[in-house]
């Protein structure tokens, strides 16, 4: 192998996101205007908790109901948005959402009671459950092919490089612990919601239905196959809280790892995530392959559960051991479940429709995000292992489902284009 052969060779196997063309371009700008708003949000969630319960002073009680109502408000308000973005054009609707969350954002700075704190929360969860199905619409729209789905994937790691980002700052923000640091915190999450939207007024215009002069209703209502898809991927959702809510409680209540084993196995599920997610990805560029791959996803996840579940009451040397292989295992099924998820909800969307779709796909996502904490902390904190037994047996029917939904779309979509084609044929 010739010296140049083998700088070739070093660069394909660099992520692509460590090259330089891989920000250039329509698409490349979405991919900028993400990594902004993500260590935005990072910084965010590493302090909005403390921020409403030391510097608003709110209570508990208060912040709880507060959240999930903003939660409930977002969850439902993703469709008929995405559906907007549709008619109007998902650029526009999107930097118009970005805007609306960062002047919200930059408001709570000047909250001091619960009313006005869940008003204007509600309107920044609102706006962020959202986004995400509209920045898909918008690179569905730049797109086409195996590259639509490696756009998708590429913002899914690049989301969770920013988050990372953000949270050092986040770090930074509670070891102040005061007023002004959180204040800065606000403003400058704020911020970058508003840089995003001057970065995605960069990317090229995709064309509505208005201007294609198309008038129909939803069709995301109509579409029994992906209202399913809908429902059993947002049960195998429930992964997502399984590190971050539900592994927590069992560690202090079931175990004797030590404090520091689940920064650990966050940070490790984090950069195995990013490093390998595109890969995965690339398996699930159809839709009979990405629903293998949600059966994948099930099974794998599945068998996690049964794994964390024999770390109850072990010895602290072995406990760690059987931690780590639990959550190699979780990390291989969530990469599954993720490129699973995008490989299905974007081969099922309409090509006309892709924000209402998306908008509908998130409802699923964010409502197991909502139910998660409360959900895991009841199974895995007053079951104990049976818990993780009904956690395994619920990812398992949903990996199937998803594997005979995804049979039941393509079966459908196949008469659908046999009956165009003889509606087109020439009368005899």
């Amino acid at each position: 192998m010739t010296a140049t052969e083998g700088q070739d060779t070093g660069r394909q196997s660099r992520p692509g996101w460590t090259r330089r063309g891989f920000w250039q371009g329509p698409v490349g700008s979405v991919y900028v205007a993400t990594l902004v708003l993500s260590v935005g949000r990072g910084a965010w969630y590493a302090c909005w908790a403390l921020f409403f319960l030391r510097s608003v002073q709110l209570s508990p009680a208060q912040f709880g109901i507060g959240i999930t109502a903003a939660g409930l408000v977002g969850m439902v308000a993703g469709m008929p948005v995405g559906y907007l973005a549709d008619r109007i054009g998902p650029r526009e609707v999107l930097m118009a959402v970005a805007a609306v969350q960062g002047l919200a954002t930059m408001s709570l700075a000047l909250v001091h009671d619960f009313w006005t704190a869940m008003i204007a929360t509600t309107v920044v969860v609102t706006a962020e459950k959202a986004s995400p199905g509209i920045r898909i619409a918008v690179l569905s729209g730049l797109t086409d092919g195996p590259d639509r789905l490696k756009s998708i994937s590429n913002c899914h790691v690049i989301k969770e490089i920013g988050a990372v980002a953000g949270s050092v700052i986040g770090i930074v923000v509670l070891t102040l612990d005061n007023r002004p640091g959180y204040v800065g915190m606000v403003l400058f999450c704020g911020a970058a919601s508003l840089a995003f939207t001057a970065l995605i007024a960069r990317v090229p215009h995709v064309e509505s239905l208005r201007e294609r002069q198309v008038t129909r209703k939803m069709l995301v209502l109509r579409d029994r196959p992906f209202l399913v898809l809908t429902v059993l991927n947002g049960v195998l959702a429930l992964n997502w809280g399984v590190l971050d809510a539900g592994l927590p409680v069992w560690l202090t209540s079931h175990t004797q790892a030590p404090p520091w084993t689940m920064g650990v196995l966050l940070a490790f599920n984090g950069v195995v995530i990013v490093l390998l997610l595109n890969r995965f990805t690339q398996a699930a560029t159809t839709v009979p392959s990405a629903g293998r791959m949600s059966a994948l996803a099930g099974v794998t996840l599945a068998v996690s559960c049964l794994l964390f579940a024999t770390t109850d009451g072990a010895a602290a040397g072995t406990v760690i051991a059987l931690l780590f292989v639990a959550a190699a295992v979780h990390t291989l099924g969530e990469l599954f479940f993720v490129a699973g998820g995008y490989g299905l909800s974007v081969g099922m969307t309409r090509e006309d429709a892709h924000g209402e779709y998306q908008g509908m796909f998130g409802v699923g996502e964010g409502a197991a995000m909502m139910l998660a904490p409360g959900l895991l902390t009841a199974l895995l904190a007053g079951w104990g292992s049976p818990g993780w037994l009904l956690l395994a047996g619920l990812f398992l029917a949903s990996g199937t489902g998803l594997l005979y939904t995804s049979r039941w779309s393509t079966r459908l979509e196949q008469r659908r284009v046999t009956t165009t084609a003889k509606e087109l044929q020439p009368a005899d």
